[in-house]
């Protein structure tokens, strides 16, 4: 029965303790995603694009569009427009910092006539 005493008094602060921990360790991505009204608003548009300017951070970068960009290749994202799926915004960085960005035509999706 003693023992049952000294493992709840040490249960409880473990247990607070641990909660606290999880809760201070968010992912700044997914807390900028989820502050979004909308799920599309994780993608850019062309007024957050032009925003974008050489030497932000990808973190900037994630702020200023409200979601992470997709990585295709080492150093280089890709944003979805939020609007248009025949476009896509491709940001490239050096030691972290803006370097490129650049508007591309996505193929693949129909085209009504």
């Amino acid at each position: 029965m003693r023992n049952n005493y000294f493992l709840k008094r040490l249960y409880i602060p473990l247990l607070i303790g641990t909660t606290m921990m999880l809760v201070g360790c968010g992912d700044p991505i997914i807390d900028i995603e989820e502050s979004n009204t909308y799920h599309w608003q994780k993608n850019m548009n062309e007024e957050e694009f032009e925003k974008l300017k050489e030497g932000m951070t990808y973190m900037e970068v994630v702020k200023t569009a409200g979601g992470a960009g997709k990585m295709i290749k080492n150093n280089q994202y890709r944003w979805k427009d939020e609007i248009l799926m025949t476009k896509a915004y491709i940001v490239r960085f050096k030691d972290d910092k803006l370097i490129d960005k650049e508007v591309i035509e996505v193929k693949g999706y129909l085209t009504r006539k």
